[in-house]
């Protein structure tokens, strides 16, 4: 079994102990877990949670935006001008991550769909790309101190007709059924 450990580096299960190897997982899932989090909080407007994401002093170049955890909020917060942003969804892909020490370099694919309200008609986007991202392990734990987004691809589509909705719709606040089913 072999797991990769730094710029290209291989940790080979035999020359590294039983400990190191766990520490190695559980590095990775941690890290993981702050993405996953990051996503949660920007999808459902949870500013405690995208805050939580990022050491205090780290710095985020979104490209359409940049600045430290309050810039990230606030970008999040406002809505593009005259829309109305009505519902938010990212999904994380590929993820590599490089471990050196108390420093992880990673690599994270996305997708981010958002629907919007432009001068009364409904729009879909979809931005593509990867979070550039430089986690630091500090007494906080694992947390992003600083990110890049780097574009694939982007797109909006007016849309003309939408099924109908189930009866637990989403909400882009802590009203989302999400948090009521989860703390149960």
């Amino acid at each position: 079994m072999s797991s990769q450990q730094g710029s290209g580096q291989f940790l080979n299960a035999a020359d590294a102990g039983l400990g190191a190897r766990v520490q190695w997982l559980i590095d990775r899932e941690e890290i993981r877990d702050v993405l996953m989090s990051y996503c949660r909080g920007v999808d459902r407007r949870d500013y405690d949670l995208i805050t939580s994401a990022y050491h205090p002093d780290a710095w985020d170049d979104h490209g359409n935006f940049e600045g430290g955890p309050e810039a990230v909020v606030a970008k999040v917060a406002k809505d593009p001008p005259g829309a109305v942003t009505t519902s938010s969804t990212h999904l994380i892909g590929n993820i590599r991550i490089e471990l050196e020490g108390d420093v992880a370099r990673v690599e994270s694919y996305f997708v981010a769909y958002k629907a919007l309200v432009l001068d009364g008609r409904t729009y879909t986007t979809a931005r593509a790309g990867r979070y550039l991202d430089r986690f630091e392990r500090r007494e906080c734990g694992w947390r992003i101190a600083r990110r890049k987004v780097a574009d694939d691809w982007s797109r909006m589509d007016e849309v003309v007709a939408a099924p109908e909705a189930g009866q637990h719709q989403g909400a882009r606040s802590k009203e989302d059924p999400s948090y009521t089913f989860l703390s149960a």
